[in-house]
């Protein structure tokens, strides 16, 4: 039985090893480079995003939970993977068994692991996780020392590096980003005077990798950007990544409606003049935000079309007065490239004032995934 979706979702992996080479070139000398794909690859696919990058010569990768490392390693993929929500201490046998590195930041899990190395004969890596400012996981400053002197109990325990994460490296003002920096290399320098060596420490995501070298350190861990979008749309960035993810459909329908004419729920727009519609086989089922309604816009052969009315449950209205040739069957984008023309995840996300990350999560999680560029 072949089963067709009437909405297309597609990820182009060869977009997506463009992106990492391009990022790469941006690494200071030396630094290895964590591919983030953590959230199945921001929506992306978790293990096809995984194997692209592994093959393009990632040094590690990113991931959010237990089973999203676990999910890596079944699939044969054996380069260094870091759990970057840490683990529940009932997790670690899982997570030593499988060669997984952990975010560490609480001191039952640093004894549940080493409880589990202990018993599997094998050493368990962590890296230890500073809150430098973003008021998120992680021990503050102050703590850090006095809980890596704990460690020292722990011998079964690799301690990699430190970890921390920047809130707004994306902006044009740096200073908070620099008093984030500051903290992290004073915990740093006083760890490695201490005796502990952190070959691995990191805390450089796609912004900071893009801006400031000073904050490269080890490992750099670049997110958003491998997908194709900028951490800050509205600032130019200096290499051309390229978008990852498309979503395209067909018109279901064409219609025209005369003048006073309510369309969609809520009777939320109204037509004043005669208005040609093309009714479109996507909506809030299919992870296309309820919040286009009125401000989204598509593209049909190239040009925009405007979303007339409320987006419902699976379908959403266009006006194409100024296309009147448009008939049923018609291909239309809703992210993507049309020839010239372009929407980006960032601009659907201004229409939902949210970011690129909750609109590709949103849409990669609700339609089946098309890989193309394998």
């Amino acid at each position: 039985m072949i089963v067709t979706s009437m909405v297309d979702l597609a990820v182009d992996l060869s977009a997506l090893r463009h992106n990492y080479r391009r990022l790469r070139r941006l690494c200071a000398a030396g630094v290895k480079f964590m591919a983030v794909v953590k959230a199945d690859a921001y929506g992306h696919g978790l293990l096809p995003a995984a194997q692209a990058l592994a093959a393009e010569g990632a040094d590690y990768l990113g991931v959010g939970s237990l089973e999203e490392g676990l999910t890596v390693r079944q699939a044969g993929l054996n380069l260094p993977v870091l759990l970057l929500l840490g683990i529940l201490p009932a997790e670690a046998g899982q997570a030593v068994a499988a060669g997984l590195e952990t975010a560490l930041f609480r001191l039952d899990v640093a004894q549940a692991l080493a409880a589990a190395a202990a018993a599997q004969g094998k050493k368990a890596g962590v890296h230890l996780k500073v809150d430098t400012g973003m008021g998120r996981l992680g021990l503050l400053p102050e703590e850090v020392l006095p809980f890596l002197e704990g460690l020292r109990s722990y011998p079964q325990l690799e301690v990699l590096g430190l970890t921390s994460h920047l809130a707004v490296a994306d902006l044009e003002d740096k200073s908070y980003t620099f008093k984030q920096l500051e903290q992290f290399t004073g915990v740093l320098q006083a760890a490695r005077d201490r005796g502990w060596a952190l070959p691995l420490s990191h805390i450089a995501n796609s912004a900071a990798l893009w801006e400031l070298k000073d904050a490269h350190f080890a490992m750099v861990r670049p997110g958003i950007m491998l997908y194709g979008s900028p951490p800050a749309p509205e600032r130019q960035i200096p290499v051309l990544l390229k978008p990852v993810m498309s979503l395209t459909t067909k018109v279901l329908q064409v219609k025209r409606l005369p003048p006073g004419e309510s369309i969609s729920y809520g009777c939320t727009y109204t037509t004043t003049d005669w208005c040609r519609l093309a009714v479109l086989p996507v909506g809030y089922a299919n992870g296309y935000s309820r919040l286009f309604s009125n401000r989204g816009e598509v593209l049909i052969r190239s040009l925009r079309a405007p979303i007339r009315g409320r987006v419902c449950m699976n379908l959403i209205m266009v006006e194409v007065s100024h296309l009147p040739e448009i008939q049923a069957g018609e291909p239309v984008v809703l992210l993507g490239q049309s020839d010239d023309a372009l929407l980006t995840g960032d601009e659907l996300a201004g229409w939902a004032q949210t970011i690129s990350y909750e609109i590709y999560l949103a849409l990669g999680n609700a339609n089946p995934r098309r890989y193309v560029g394998e």
